[in-house]
Order: structure tokens, then sequence, then C-alpha cells
């Protein structure tokens, strides 16, 4: 299984009402949603894929992390998924466990770049988290416009 990473402008509060107003809607807001949802978390694969290939550090497994990106086709709010134990390297390793290795770094074993540092509460990230944090006012943006026409709509 898949470590899902989830960035999320929205408080898990907000989500929780979000999620209570899906179930109200009927079928084709929620298809709408799941299209937008799908469309916004495209544009972040891709930004992160350009990031991950800009990296000189472990070049090669940072490519075969973001080359092997899942989007979730279900998701009404978009959902990533990197790392699975089928992309296997030589030597043993696969991107499920290494990814994370990858994206932040360690202090104890070479074969990763340095830690990456803190950030708030978690740790500030070598390509993945950093181009979200960038790219963030964006897909809120998006999104929010997005729901806001298909509420409308359902409303209608």
């Amino acid at each position: 299984m898949a470590d899902s990473v989830e960035f999320s402008a929205f408080s898990q509060r907000e989500l929780r009402s979000l999620a209570k107003t899906f179930d109200r809607m009927g079928d084709e807001a929620v298809d709408k949603s799941r299209a937008v949802a799908y469309d916004i978390a495209s544009l972040a694969k891709s930004e992160i894929k350009q990031s991950g290939y800009s990296r000189t550090v472990s070049a090669k497994g940072v490519r075969r992390v973001v080359d092997g990106a899942s989007i979730s086709r279900t998701s009404k709010t978009g959902r990533l998924s990197y790392g699975f134990a089928g992309q296997r390297f030589s030597g043993g390793g696969s991107t499920k466990i290494l990814w994370r290795g990858l994206e932040f770094g360690s202090k104890n074993f070479k074969q990763f770049p340095t830690f990456s540092g803190r950030f708030g509460k978690g740790s500030r990230g070598y390509f993945i988290f950093p181009t979200l944090r960038k790219i963030q006012p964006e897909l809120t943006f998006k999104y929010i416009r997005a729901m806001n026409s298909a509420i409308r709509e359902w409303a209608n």
C-alpha cells in the first residue's frame, strides 16, 4: 500500500464540513468535484515532477519516485500517492521505503541527502513539500472556484 502525501490548505474542521456538503450533493456535482480534484492533483504532480527532475542529489532515485506518482480518480479533494512496494531498486529497496529519505534526508544514512531541516511541526523537504507550499495558493484558488461553481449549479 502506498503512502499518501496530503497537503491541505483547509483545516480538518473545514474538510469535515466539505464532506458533509458532498454527501448532500447530487451525483453530477460529486462527479464534477472529482474531475476538478483530479485536474488539480495532476497539476501538482507535474510541478513536483519538474522540481524532482531538477534535483542533482540522488537524482536517479528521486526520478523513480516522482515518475511513480499515482493520482486518485475517486478523491473529491485530490490525492497524490508516492512510494509503492512494486517500484524496486537494485539492492532490494523500494520507493515505498526510500521516498521519505529522498524527500527529507537523513542524519544517519549516507545514501540520502543531509536532513532538510525543520519546518513548523515537520520537516522542510526537498522536492515534494516545498513545491506544494509554493503552489498551494494557486491550487486552493482553483479548487474553491470550481467547487463554488459546482455548488451553485447543484443549488439551482
